[in-house]
């Protein structure tokens, strides 16, 4: 079974990434150092069109782009991302910090990680390291200090998702998922207790 990782430990690891690319944890993951600072290249499907059967680039791109988000692939020690262009620049974002992830945890497998399509029937192992990736990459562009701080501001999952350039879906799950705004509510309930004592 792989390395189970805390959610401290995550945290920690999150802020130590973006301290190596000197982004604080308030503001926007800038992916593009990210991917260059670990040297991984990312690729869009439609780039490897000489390397991909021309019904699969329809199927992933046209006919059911959902179906698949992103890859992160192995050529011998060295790592690189496929993703799915036709997808939102903020859906594009998630789905590279998600392969990001599995990188920086160090994450063993044989073969290509695949992000959604394909995988619905993960093995225990498998499972616990698509959890952890998911995990970290919500750190890593929502970290949890910046989320309870929105969340003290009374920020809408919108100005969240404006602030750090991602959807309103993944803004919404990364508010929830850190229990952000529980956090602020218990914090503001007992500021108001504090000085009505």
């Amino acid at each position: 079974m792989g390395q189970r990782w805390t959610k401290k430990a995550l945290q920690d690891l999150a802020l130590e990434v973006r301290g190596e690319i000197a982004a604080g944890p308030h503001t926007r993951l800038d992916l593009e150092r990210l991917i260059g600072e670990y040297d991984i290249p990312v690729y869009a499907m439609s780039d490897l069109a000489d390397s991909c059967s021309p019904e699969a680039l329809d199927y992933f791109t046209s006919r059911r782009p959902e179906a698949w988000s992103a890859a992160l692939v192995p050529v011998g020690t060295a790592r690189f991302i496929v993703e799915n262009s036709t997808h939102t620049l903020q859906r594009r974002r998630s789905n590279v910090a998600h392969e990001m992830s599995h990188l920086l945890l160090e994450h063993q497998f044989e073969g290509i990680l695949f992000a959604d399509g394909g995988c619905r029937d993960l093995g225990p192992e498998m499972a616990l390291k698509e959890k952890q990736a998911a995990a970290l990459s919500g750190e890593l562009l929502i970290p949890v200090a910046a989320a309870i701080g929105a969340a003290l501001s009374s920020r809408t999952d919108e100005q969240v998702a404006l602030q750090f350039d991602v959807s309103l879906q993944f803004a919404a799950w990364r508010m929830n998922a850190s229990g952000a705004r529980k956090i602020a509510q218990r914090t503001l309930q007992k500021r108001a207790a504090g000085i009505r004592h």
